[in-house]
């Protein structure tokens, strides 16, 4: 008997309106996240944790995750997004200092500075493209972090290119029309990332990611991991236990006469 899409829970139709929910979800929860500023980083880290999941078929307490993220990478994602806005600040002076009318820089000053910027700003770019997933998914110093990310933009140039034009195109929908940029925000916060992860398995997967690879890597949770703490207590008791048998069995035995 042919199952009816709307009412099988498991059809395509209702696992395609639940992930839609899940992105947008996200999305929202991201921006207001974002709001305070200095949580940028941790918002954008989760975000990205959770959307990497959903890419590799792992669903499961994507919620209760999410904000296990934002927790944990709380400090250095922070701190990697105020290096990233100090720089960006610093990138974004050299374009204007570039652009500007000043009397005391020459021409070729001026494009020499251009030049310059536009590179640092492309750099800029591939490394934010890759650096909070980075950060969400292994466990490495800062500047490690921000160095492996550069590195893996440079190296799956097309694909960066790819992910930084999306966010390009939000960015000048938002500009030209201002009354869209919460929505451009919105799009670029749930359906933008979450393609972003799709594109960024594959690389992971290249750098030795099991996981990403598709190879099955074993999760265990909280409750197994804290039941695996007590056993080795419970099987010193139980070889305790053994022992002392052994060896009232051994006195009770009287030794052979030859």
């Amino acid at each position: 008997m042919k199952k009816n899409v709307l009412t099988d829970g498991d059809s395509w139709l209702n696992r395609g309106l639940s992930r839609l929910f899940d992105i947008l979800l996200f999305g929202i929860i991201t921006m207001v996240l974002c709001l305070p500023v200095i949580t940028i980083g941790a918002a954008i880290t989760a975000n990205m944790d959770v959307y990497l999941q959903c890419a590799l078929k792992k669903d499961g307490k994507l919620f209760q995750r999410y904000f296990k993220a934002f927790a944990k990478n709380f400090l250095k994602a922070t701190l990697i997004w105020i290096i990233l806005l100090i720089v960006g600040l610093m990138i974004a002076g050299l374009v204007i200092i570039s652009l500007g009318d000043y009397a005391k820089l020459s021409e070729g000053m001026k494009t020499f500075i251009t030049i310059f910027s536009l590179l640092m700003a492309l750099l800029y770019c591939l490394t934010f493209t890759y650096v909070f997933t980075l950060q969400g998914r292994y466990e490495n110093k800062i500047g490690t972090t921000i160095i492996n990310a550069l590195i893996i933009g440079v190296t799956n140039f097309p694909r960066s290119i790819f992910m930084i034009a999306l966010t390009a195109a939000l960015t000048a929908v938002g500009y030209f029309f201002p009354g869209l940029i919460p929505i451009c925000v919105l799009l670029e916060f749930s359906f933008v990332d979450y393609f972003a992860a799709k594109l960024i398995v594959p690389v992971l997967a290249k750098l030795g990611d099991k996981e990403a690879a598709g190879e099955y890597v074993e999760e265990e949770s909280e409750e197994a991991e804290e039941a695996d703490s007590e056993q080795p207590d419970e099987g010193k008791a139980e070889e305790a236990e053994d022992k002392k048998k052994k060896n009232r069995s051994q006195k009770g035995k009287k030794p052979e006469k030859e």
